[in-house]
């Protein structure tokens, strides 16, 4: 294996990569204490509450010819000044990049974010379509793209009605979307595609629906909160790894939460533990309050049918 005379001088001396990371965070700083400062107080408030409008500075960058691109500008400026003169130093900004897309998180205040955000040459040819919710305003700085922008106008239990448009973006434009109801895509990237994005979640996440756009058929769902879809991952891990000894607390957490993450949590209690699964689903099937009496009730119905055994679980707890 060959090291870099470089990175063999810092294993022994530490000493410069502190120095490179002290000066790439002062780069940074220096922005965000000058030219961003007024932007970065105004997305501290957007990331709480209130419309874009309401605060000019941010505004500005999607509004204003040239604002977006100068705001940018400085800031690459400034870093790139100091990796030239540290090289091996850390970009202090969350960063990306897969499969020609990079992302570069400027900045992140409560549910609000501005990144900048790069796609190579590209061509797509997507079969589905997500929607999301959230709101997004982008300022391409650079380079055009062909986008399919998607909006969706009536949705079914297993199907949805989705009307797509397709145009082309180019340097200087402002791209709005805004609501679960709307969503793009890139298709096709010529030469590089550069934008300023500004995206802020919603308060209480919507549920995430993945459609096919052949026929609009449902593909995927799931749960537009971060907690939650943590949840889901680690309740269905402890399905597969067979930890029956946890469905007493999976069958309480069928109580808690989102209507999709009760469902799942129910799911995996009923694969672990068919008793604590059975009563759990019995006492969602026996509340005409609970969103999911309905589906709970005609759940129990297959299961009984299947196995008639599941009967008695319900007449072995009743009181009388």
């Amino acid at each position: 294996m060959r090291i870099d005379p470089q990175l063999r001088a810092l294993r022994s001396d530490t000493a410069p990569q502190r120095k490179a990371q002290i000066a790439l965070e002062a780069a940074r700083d220096a922005w965000a204490q000058g030219p961003a400062r007024k932007v970065l107080e105004e997305l501290e408030r957007y990331g709480s509450e209130g419309a874009l409008g309401e605060y000019p500075a941010l505004a500005g960058l999607f509004a204003q010819e040239g604002t977006a691109r100068e705001l940018t500008e400085a800031l690459m400026a400034s870093l790139l000044e100091e990796v030239r003169a540290h090289p091996l130093g850390q970009v202090p900004l969350r960063h990306q990049y897969k499969d020609g897309l990079s992302v570069l998180q400027i900045a992140q205040r409560g549910r609000a974010a501005l990144s900048l955000i790069t796609y190579e040459e590209t061509q797509i040819d997507p079969t589905s379509v997500c929607f999301a919710g959230g709101e997004r305003h982008e300022a391409v700085l650079a380079g055009s793209a062909d986008i399919c922008e998607f909006e969706l106008l009536a949705e079914g239990p297993e199907r949805a009605s989705i009307d797509c448009h397709t145009r082309r973006a180019v340097a200087g434009e402002y791209l709005r979307c805004e609501g679960q109801a709307h969503t793009r895509q890139i298709r096709q990237v010529h030469g590089r595609f550069v934008v300023l994005r500004l995206s802020r979640t919603e308060e209480v996440p919507p549920e995430t629906r993945q459609y096919s756009l052949a026929d609009g058929r449902l593909l995927h769902r799931a749960s537009g909160c971060r907690a939650e879809s943590q949840r889901e991952m680690a309740t269905a891990l402890l399905g597969r790894m067979g930890r029956s000894d946890v469905a007493p607390l999976l069958a309480r957490l069928t109580r808690e939460g989102s209507d999709h993450i009760r469902w799942q949590t129910l799911r995996e209690c009923l694969a672990l533990d068919t008793v604590q699964g059975f009563v759990a689903l019995s006492a969602i099937a026996r509340d005409p309050a609970d969103p999911l009496s309905t589906p709970a009730g005609a759940l129990m119905a297959q299961l009984v049918e299947a196995h008639p055994q599941l009967s008695q679980i319900e007449v072995s707890r009743c009181p009388a």
